[in-house]
């Protein structure tokens, strides 16, 4: 290969450094012999875009080009500078971006707060050994028990001495009306035995009656027959007159006592089926036998006594009831537990065991961490734009986690709720304040973590975003 030309070469344009470690020695022999200027216009003539001889890339050549590249002045400048310019970009777009964004505010993770508070006076005692503040329990759990020793019992002992009181009358009554009974049903059974008896003989004396009515059948028509035999021997003149009389006389005797027998049967037949009856006819002003009348006042002294017992029964029946719902109302005012209405933690302890409290004073406060949510304040433009229910996104400061969230409630200036944990009203940046449901908080245990700052973007109608909260 022929010796390339010398050609003079500026110093000042390009430096002089030592190449020889990007040309192998034994590439090509007759590069040995040219000096750095020589070699460097070797290079140039290799790059120059408008030289119609290039050579081509073999295996050990392209390493070395490559290398050319990376230690080419030029083109470690021209990164440099685009490396500087993106930065530079990054640092500016940043505020320029938090500048077009509506408004920049604080926004915390908040909690609400249950109150509890003694239901009645007395001396408190803690029931589970871990009660401090920050202790977690769980809903329905007993937190602290209250025992009074002087609740008012004073109507419960007049309404159980008044149920006693009746227990008495009553079992009194009981045996009244036992011993009535029985007295009642004897009477009842010798009424019984004295109505067959009276009947009996009711039914001889009718018996009685009709013999009787027999013999004075019998007696008239003798005495008949011997009046007839009398006259016929009168009108002869064998007897005297006054035997006359007498036989006439009999035999009128004899006629009535036929009729005032029958009569007699009638009578007795009557007092018969009055006996039959229950009625009881005879000689007496009485038309019931003494058994019968004393079984009639016992009758309505059962009656009475029934009634007796049934209305003792009935108060009895309503001062039980009494008695069982002055003994609750005791115990409870006796003896009362606290419990956690909900799952949560305890934020502030107002009491301690032994301390005697009124009825309605504050106990303890509990965060509830079931609804946990987030507390931001934003600018009026923001506040004017939002509304219940509008869609937005909650990320911790110290995490890359997005979680969707809504606005629940929109108090603006006015004062918040006071049974938040942290108070609306510590955030200071902006005056117009808004709380969002975030149902991440929950799932992620986040709830009981107040006060991590964090982001907010809120969602206009297009979908974009119109404002962030920030730390």
């Amino acid at each position: 290969m022929p010796l390339l030309k010398k050609t003079p070469l500026k110093r000042d344009r390009i430096p002089l450094e030592p190449i020889s470690d990007q040309i192998s020695p034994s590439s090509d022999p007759e590069l040995r012999r040219l000096n750095v200027e020589q070699r460097l216009a070797f290079l140039r003539r290799q790059f120059a875009p408008d030289d119609p001889v290039k050579p081509t890339a073999g295996p050990d050549l392209l390493p070395w080009s490559l290398k050319g590249i990376a230690k080419n002045p030029l083109v470690r400048r021209s990164v440099k500078s685009a490396a500087a310019i993106a930065l530079a970009g990054l640092v500016v777009w940043l505020p320029v971006q938090r500048l077009f964004q509506t408004t920049s505010v604080e926004a915390i993770v908040n909690a609400r707060t249950l109150t509890l508070r003694a239901p009645i006076d007395g001396i408190v005692s803690a029931i589970p050994t871990n009660l401090a503040v920050g202790a977690t329990f769980m809903a329905g759990t007993p937190l602290l028990q209250i025992t009074n020793a002087r609740a008012y019992q004073i109507r419960f002992d007049n309404i159980r001495r008044q149920k006693e009181h009746t227990e008495i009358e009553a079992a009194v009554l009981k045996t009244r009306l036992a011993g009535a009974e029985r007295m009642h049903h004897e009477f009842v059974e010798q009424t019984r035995l004295f109505q067959i008896g009276r009947i009996a003989q009711l039914d001889a004396r009718i018996e009685e009656s009709k013999s009787n009515l027999a013999a004075a059948s019998t007696r008239q028509e003798e005495t008949a027959a011997v009046l007839e035999r009398t006259l016929e021997l009168s009108t002869k003149g064998f007897q005297p007159k006054a035997l006359l009389d007498k036989v006439r006389r009999d035999d009128q005797i004899a006629t009535q006592d036929v009729p005032s027998v029958e009569q007699r049967i009638k009578g007795i037949v009557v007092e018969l089926d009055a006996a039959k009856s229950g009625s009881f006819l005879g000689d007496s002003y009485n038309d019931r036998p003494r058994s019968s009348q004393r079984a009639d006042e016992l009758g309505q002294q059962i009656v009475e006594l029934s009634a007796q017992l049934t209305e003792k029964q009935s108060t009895l029946l309503q001062l039980s009831k009494d008695v069982d719902l002055e003994r609750e109302r005791l115990q409870l005012n006796s003896e009362a537990a606290v419990l956690a209405p909900a799952s949560g933690t305890l934020w502030e302890l107002l009491t301690a065991p032994g301390e005697h409290v009124q009825r309605g004073q504050d106990l303890m406060r509990l965060l509830d961490c079931t609804a946990a949510l987030v507390t931001a304040v934003v600018s009026e433009t923001v506040y004017n734009r939002l509304q219940i229910g509008s869609a937005a996104t909650f990320r911790l400061l110290d995490g890359d986690v997005v979680m969707p969230g809504r606005v629940v409630n929109l108090t603006g200036v006015a004062s918040a709720a006071e049974n938040y944990a942290i108070a609306p009203s510590s955030l200071r940046k902006e005056q117009y304040r808004v709380s969002l449901d975030v149902p991440d908080l929950r799932k992620n245990a986040q709830g009981c973590t107040l006060g991590r700052t964090g982001q907010v973007v809120f969602a206009n109608q297009s979908g974009g975003a119109i404002a962030a909260a920030t730390q």
